[in-house]
């Protein structure tokens, strides 16, 4: 037998073949990143559920079979949005717990040199939900919910372990926290070159240990 015809007799490995499931999750992560990367571009009325489809490759009516409404889809994009910063927390190292992790949050909350589209797309949501007859108003206050409580867990845990003053209030201070974060972040985006970023999270560093450091 020549070696074309041994090559030839041997079983090429067989791909495995993709499930309806990964094909679900593929398509989603694709249409996540177009509608984060449209809203962070044209805001939110100026985009579509068949804009997003179209950018992300897919038919117009894509994004409708998959999230039926624009308030499904920006519930949608607010949880990428989490799980995308959750992740870049766990890249960062291993988990601290307590003042170090809230450090550690605000080390990452402000690196502006990742995912400014999520960031832009993000502060876009939260501005429309700040109109009084806004439909998109309960999809911000879970999101602030569960941003605060993060917070406020690792302030109680601070306390607990004795590396944060007993007197400190978790709920003041988790709400104080997040508006420093959430602002210094929008003037960068508003203005990247009239905001020193690099001394903002060291000032704010500086400023959680004085007030919070037992």
């Amino acid at each position: 037998m020549s070696m074309q015809a041994g090559r030839l007799g041997k079983a090429m490995p067989k791909q495995a073949r993709r499930t309806q499931a990964d094909r679900r999750e593929a398509a989603e992560r694709r249409l996540l990143d177009a509608a984060i990367r449209l809203i962070a571009e044209r805001g939110i009325k100026g985009t579509t559920l068949g804009d997003v489809g179209e950018a992300a490759g897919y038919s117009r009516g894509l994004t409708a079979h998959h999230y039926k409404t624009k308030e499904g889809l920006l519930r949608a994009v607010v949880a990428e949005i989490h799980r995308r910063y959750r992740q870049r927390m766990a890249a960062a190292g291993p988990p601290a717990e307590g003042l170090k992790r809230l450090l550690a949050t605000i080390t990452t909350y402000l690196d502006v040199g990742v995912d400014v589209p999520a960031s832009r797309a993000l502060h876009l949501i939260q501005k429309e939900a700040l109109t009084t007859q806004s439909e998109f108003r309960d999809i911000m206050r879970k999101f602030n919910r569960l941003s605060m409580a993060a917070i406020e867990k690792q302030i109680r845990i601070g306390i607990a372990a004795g590396e944060i003053r007993p007197d400190v209030d978790p709920v003041a201070q988790a709400a104080l926290l997040l508006a420093s974060l959430r602002g210094a972040r929008a003037q960068w985006l508003v203005a990247p070159t009239d905001v020193d970023m690099e001394a903002v999270t060291a000032a704010l560093i500086a400023h959680v240990r004085r007030a919070m450091a037992a």
